[in-house]
């Protein structure tokens, strides 16, 4: 082995920096499905009040098997992610060693080498003393001995590291046997649907939670803020994983370079469009709650020795504060576009017309969980209205509430 010459052999084979990459996004995975887990149960319990048909259809495709596959697939995805940093923890270490064992190596070969050299020429000089050559003997044994204690080393180095990547296999393997759904291949239908859906599904949170938010606030406007920042964090998630997914990115790319201006164009478009709409209500919350944090924070460290933990306090309520303000000012901003358009019509109209945009878009987001989804003219159809719902009303909205949310943040 180049990087081992003079032990012969790598003793701790194996690359730290792959191991790292894949252990970074086995845990990104991880957060993923567990953030998805918790936004199913959370939807699943605010639909408890959404009757009719499209209702059951919507719970018929979340309810189930759904649940419990995402859970399961967060514990199983998390306990691979903790056995592979173990791993890559104990690779570093046996490969440092390693190393340490080539530095041994190389100067007890240097030093065979001089002891060698020094018995050949002794042994060939006729009148060369004899105690001299039992000493350069007894050099070159010596070398020879010690190299082969480094080298012995080694080989007990080798059988401690494949013994461990042997015990951390069969733990990733009974990470998922014993927490992966058990019928055969479900794993891999759950890792897919993750890698292909779940960006999907945190759009249609968005829109169902955004319906819910707009329906329940009047009433109780705790829910209502509640469900608001549930759509504001879909949106954020699934804004990060469309602009991901190199499908997406490459639809787009090929409708603005080639003119394709296809059906996979316009529904990532209009998908991606609607999660950077959906996310600003989040992004001005998490503006505001950390302005609102560090104000907090610099005001209780004018005491004298406030301590780290009184400071941490005071940032998290100052956050959690400022990120409420904002939200709530939000959830009462309306749309500039219609309330211009139907600004001589009653307020029975303009409450209705609010309605049916977010009644739409919690509609579109329902019919990609039924038999009709694979239909184009539905999908198609889906699609127009999202994009039509963009323009008229998410679009307007999204700048009024970051009008609003920059307003506050300035004047603050």
């Amino acid at each position: 082995m180049a990087e081992y010459p003079h032990l012969g052999w790598d003793p701790a084979p194996g690359s730290p920096a792959e191991i790292a990459a894949l252990q970074s996004k086995l845990h990104a995975s991880a957060t993923a499905l567990g953030t998805a887990h918790a936004l199913v149960n959370r939807l699943l319990g605010e639909s408890a009040h959404w009757r009719g048909e499209a209702a059951q259809a919507f719970r018929g495709a979340l309810d189930g098997d759904l649940p419990r596959y995402l859970r399961n697939a967060h514990r199983s995805v998390s306990k691979a992610s903790a056995r592979l940093l173990s791993w890559h923890e104990d690779l570093v270490g046996y490969q440092a060693t390693a190393r340490t064992y080539e530095a041994r190596a190389r100067l007890s070969a240097a030093e065979l080498r001089r002891a060698q050299s020094h018995h050949d020429a002794l042994a060939a000089t006729p009148d060369a003393p004899p105690p001299d050559l039992r000493t350069a003997a007894s050099a070159v044994t010596r070398a020879r001995t010690a190299l082969a204690s480094v080298r012995a080393l080694a080989h007990e180095l080798e059988a401690t590291h494949a013994a461990e990547a042997a015990r951390i296999a069969k733990s990733l393997n009974e990470a998922t046997d014993r927490l992966a759904p058990r019928e055969p291949g479900a794993l891999d239908k759950v890792l897919k649907w993750i890698d292909e859906d779940l960006g999907d599904l945190l759009s249609d949170v968005s829109a169902v939670a955004g319906f819910f938010a707009l329906a329940v606030g009047p009433f109780f406007p705790p829910a209502g803020m509640v469900l608001m920042l549930v759509a504001a964090g879909a949106s954020i998630g699934a804004l990060t994983l469309h602009l991901a997914d190199p499908k997406v990115r490459q639809s787009i790319k090929d409708g603005f370079t080639k003119g394709e201006f296809d059906a996979d164009f316009w529904a990532s478009a209009v998908t991606v469009t609607g999660d950077a709409l959906g996310a600003v209500p989040g992004v001005a919350a998490i503006a505001h709650g950390a302005k609102s944090a560090s104000a907090a924070a610099h005001a209780v460290s004018a005491l004298a020795d406030p301590g780290a933990l009184a400071m941490a306090r005071a940032g998290s309520q100052g956050f959690g504060r400022g990120a409420w303000e904002v939200m709530d000012g939000m959830r009462q901003v309306e749309n500039p576009l219609t309330s211009w358009a139907l600004r001589s019509t009653p307020q029975l109209v303009q409450e209705g017309t609010k309605y049916t945009f977010a009644g739409a878009g919690a509609v579109t987001a329902v019919s990609h969980y039924t038999p009709y989804n694979k239909n184009e003219t539905v999908s198609s159809t889906a699609t127009a209205v999202d994009g039509t719902r963009a323009v008229l009303d998410d679009g307007p909205s999204a700048a009024a509430k970051a009008a609003h949310a920059w307003a506050a943040l300035a004047g603050r």
